[in-house]
């Protein structure tokens, strides 16, 4: 079955919505419908549920927020369907996420984000998400006293501001997708009882989802994906009774491709400063941090090497180590490293230095 296509218009008018040097017509905000967040659901065949949300402000100040849903295979039918059931023209230059459901995801979506970039009124910025639950429903229900895309907007963003997940965007799909040492990553979302948030992180092969980063996963994969990074945390569990939180203040990390395009061993070098935050096994002396370095250093080795043999086992190349080969080559040919990759050995040596300790219990 081919990708499905529907263009992102649906949820703007028309070009003549734009302004600016063109000489095209200016609309005043008030008599649009502002669409903050689309969600898009697969149904069957080539049918899509399209669901947007747009906030309606109040008199007395407050936000409620407002969907309207169409159903069909065409995109212009699907965008007449919904402009016939709003009030006011459906506008998309304030965008703040998109999000798929994971039946979607795994058929391959890019056709849809490829309408995204195509249309002048959607920055590059806007969030990409996989829904775990249906977009219709997520985006039908109200998160306090805040409009929906931007709730949802703003969870993302402080994930990414505070080191839990990777940089992530439209335009970073996009470039991702088509590069031809790397793949696309992007979070995965579901509800719970206080709201929604992440749950993980999914992986692409071209732009069909096929596995996923789980939340006590993010540390390592962050660590390895950036050159240079800092902020991430993580709960280290060395036996029933000693636990420790740590958090990575400062890492760097190398490559070491000796042979481009061959089958020989790739290692990526991770040097790192981590601090423990939080420690419940008594005082911390040298001895103890000793240990804790050379128990974080061999986790993080093992933990790391089984992310990465997964990634290899999908076929999908988040952290872009073909990137990193073909920079290093003249020869590059995508076919070839696209038969190499899933075999090459691809090693992962950590150099962790701890630098002081925060709380002891």
């Amino acid at each position: 079955m081919g990708k499905l296509r529907i263009n992102i218009g649906l949820l703007a008018v028309s070009a003549t919505l734009l302004t600016g040097c063109m000489g095209i017509e200016t609309q005043v905000v008030d008599e649009l419908q502002l669409a903050t967040a689309a969600g898009f659901k697969h149904i069957k065949d080539d049918e899509i549920e399209a669901t947007i949300s747009f906030p309606v402000f109040l008199t007395d100040k407050t936000v409620k927020n407002a969907t309207l849903t169409a159903t069909d295979t065409l995109n212009k039918e699907l965008r007449d369907r919904q402009n016939l059931k709003s009030e006011k023209p459906i506008v998309s230059g304030k965008l703040e996420v998109i999000l798929f459901d994971r039946q979607l995801a795994e058929r391959g979506f890019f056709d849809h984000l490829d309408s995204l970039m195509r249309d002048p009124s959607i920055g590059s910025k806007v969030f990409v998400v996989v829904l775990d639950d249906d977009p219709k429903d997520v985006l039908s229900k109200q998160y306090g006293n805040k409009d929906t895309g931007i709730y949802l907007s703003n969870i993302i963003q402080q994930n990414i501001e505070t080191g839990l997940i990777p940089k992530t965007n439209l335009h970073l799909f996009t470039y991702n997708y088509y590069a031809e040492g790397k793949d696309p990553a992007i979070p995965i979302m579901a509800q719970s009882r206080d709201g929604v948030g992440i749950r993980a992180l999914g992986l692409f092969k071209h732009d069909k989802l096929v596995h996923q980063i789980e939340k006590d996963e993010l540390f390592f994969y962050k660590v390895l994906f950036d050159s240079n990074s800092s902020g991430e945390t993580m709960a280290i569990k060395f036996n029933e009774d000693k636990k420790a939180s740590i958090i990575n203040v400062e890492s760097t990390r190398k490559y070491e491709v000796l042979q481009p395009m061959s089958n020989a061993e790739i290692k990526i070098k991770v040097k790192a400063k981590m601090m423990i935050r939080e420690y419940n096994n008594g005082l911390l002396n040298k001895d103890k941090m000793k240990e804790m370095e050379n128990f974080i250093k061999k986790r993080f080795e093992e933990k790391s090497a089984e992310l990465i043999q997964q990634f290899q086992q999908k076929g999908t190349d988040p952290l872009g180590i073909g990137e990193q080969v073909r920079t290093r080559t003249r020869n590059w040919d995508k076919k070839k490293w696209d038969e190499l990759y899933p075999n090459i050995p691809i090693t992962v040596q950590a150099e962790i230095e701890m630098i002081e300790s925060g709380l002891i219990n």
